[in-house]
């Protein structure tokens, strides 16, 4: 399976009073796409079995060089996230079958139901495979990781050491030029048959040698896209979580998924302007860290030192979209009331 397959975009119309501010935006920015690759993490078929615990792996002597920590959507918040000592059966590996017979032992237990899945059928994987592992470079690399199911916007930095669930979404700077034009190729040809996909991919040349593809301005993106500016404009036109009958969440919740992830404009700013970002960035990552070891009323002050932290990111990010004092209240009041 290909992992930046483009998938057909059909996004809500953004309502009449919010296009003017809508489209200002949009043209302050360019597409999170020009410089990201954006995807989901592991499909397993079958989540209880192939994620696994300590518990488990000491009661089964399951292999280590068999497991890679993941990361689920619940374990993400704005950024941090949290490990909470899960692992993955990661089958993408040379001789699996064979390296590790106590993994197979383990998941013998579950053949049948293994069996049963649509990957084993339709995409002819073995019974004891993940129904979409992607590939390790997909995950042992610098990202920006996402719940994609979310009240609010909840975007997180990750260095490079764990996996991640399909209940996450992942974004990280094209790797070369040829993935670049794979992934628009396709984007033209499910979306946007008008699309000059070279015009595109020198824009991304562009802008990534500019801007270069480091820590830095991951965490710029990162700050950009927690920001009240890109919270207001994506739920203008993502989908919404809904149920089947009458009752319905009580809060509003989001999918933070592609291809709607894909088109978030992303303001370039000036050197200065991007080293202010990363540098509040960095402060509100390392306060956030405390959450970790911190309850009762200690945490309430980590909590509440983080939210003026974040307004002061929020007025950062404001500047670099040139949004006045009557925009900003609208982004303000609509971005509360859809939480």
């Amino acid at each position: 399976m290909v992992t930046n397959m483009a998938m057909l975009f059909r996004p809500r119309a953004v309502p009449k009073k919010y296009t003017k501010v809508h489209e200002k935006i949009r043209t302050r920015g360019v597409r999170l796409d020009v410089l990201c690759n954006v995807y989901r993490g592991i499909w397993t078929g079958v989540l209880h079995i192939f994620v696994v615990t300590n518990e488990i792996v000491e009661e089964y002597d399951l292999e280590w060089d068999a497991l890679k920590p993941i990361l689920r959507g619940k374990d993400i918040g704005p950024f941090r996230y949290k490990w909470n000592e899960r692992w993955v059966i990661y089958t993408n590996q040379d001789n699996f079958y064979e390296r590790f017979p106590n993994v197979i032992r383990y998941l013998e237990k579950y053949k049948m139901i293994l069996e049963r899945r649509g990957a084993v059928w339709v995409y002819r994987r073995q019974w004891w495979e993940l129904e979409d592992p992607l590939s390790p470079e997909m995950f042992e690399i610098e990202k920006i990781m996402s719940p994609y199911i979310s009240r609010f916007n909840a975007f997180t930095y990750e260095e490079g050491k764990y996996y991640a669930m399909d209940s996450t979404s992942i974004i990280r700077f094209w790797f070369n030029e040829n993935e670049t034009r794979d992934y628009i190729t396709k984007w033209r040809e499910v979306n946007e048959q008008n699309l000059d996909a070279n015009e595109f991919i020198n824009l991304s040349l562009e802008l990534l040698k500019d801007m270069g593809k480091d820590t830095n301005s991951l965490l710029y993106i990162l700050g950009i896209l927690n920001s009240e500016v890109v919270e207001f404009y994506y739920k203008l036109y993502a989908q919404r979580v809904t149920k089947r009958g009458t009752r319905q969440p009580v809060r509003k919740y989001y999918l933070y998924v592609p291809p709607h992830l894909n088109v978030i404009p992303i303001a370039v700013g000036t050197m200065e302007e991007r080293a202010d970002i990363v540098r509040r960035v960095n402060a509100i990552r390392n306060i956030a860290l405390k959450l970790d070891y911190t309850e009762g009323n200690e945490k309430e002050k980590v909590e509440e030192e983080i939210t003026f932290m974040v307004a002061d990111l929020n007025e950062a990010v404001y500047d670099l979209y040139e949004l006045d004092e009557s925009e900003r209240a609208m982004i303000q009041s609509y971005v509360l009331r859809k939480r």
